[in-house]
């Protein structure tokens, strides 16, 4: 399983609970879910874990208003809690995976320079190199 897996399994479970808990009458539950999903998302280590232990206290406690869906949607959450709380250090920050370390370009830089103003030739100029010419 790759380590982004349980990423989007409990960011789908949460979109699941935000359907269940509209369909139960409980919009701000819901809509905190739907938050959650963004927070899941953009979190990562010890901070998304936290956010797992505070939504498997939100499922428990929106399990108890007596409506199917919301105990449904309560399930919900609160598996997705577990699931960050067990697997949150894992899982990947989304927007980090692709990144790559920038290579340091001379030719770049030469660029730069001109474009700021300054002479790229010009020991003096930071920046700069000696002509050997």
């Amino acid at each position: 399983m790759k380590a982004s897996t349980p990423l989007w399994i409990a960011a789908l479970l949460l979109v699941g609970a935000a359907g269940a808990f509209w369909g139960a009458g409980s919009v701000p539950v819901a809509l905190l879910c739907l938050a959650a999903v963004a927070a899941v998302v953009a979190l990562s280590g010890v901070a998304r874990r936290v956010l797992g232990a505070l939504l498997i206290v939100v499922g428990i406690a929106a399990a108890f208003s007596g409506h199917w869906l919301a105990i449904a949607g309560g399930v919900l959450v609160a598996f997705s809690g577990g699931l960050q709380v067990a697997l949150g250090a894992r899982m990947p920050k989304i927007g980090m995976g692709g990144q790559k370390a920038r290579t340091h370009d001379p030719e770049t830089d030469l660029w730069r320079a001109l474009e700021r103003g300054d002479d790229p030739t010009d020991d003096k100029t930071p920046g700069g190199r000696a002509s050997n010419e």
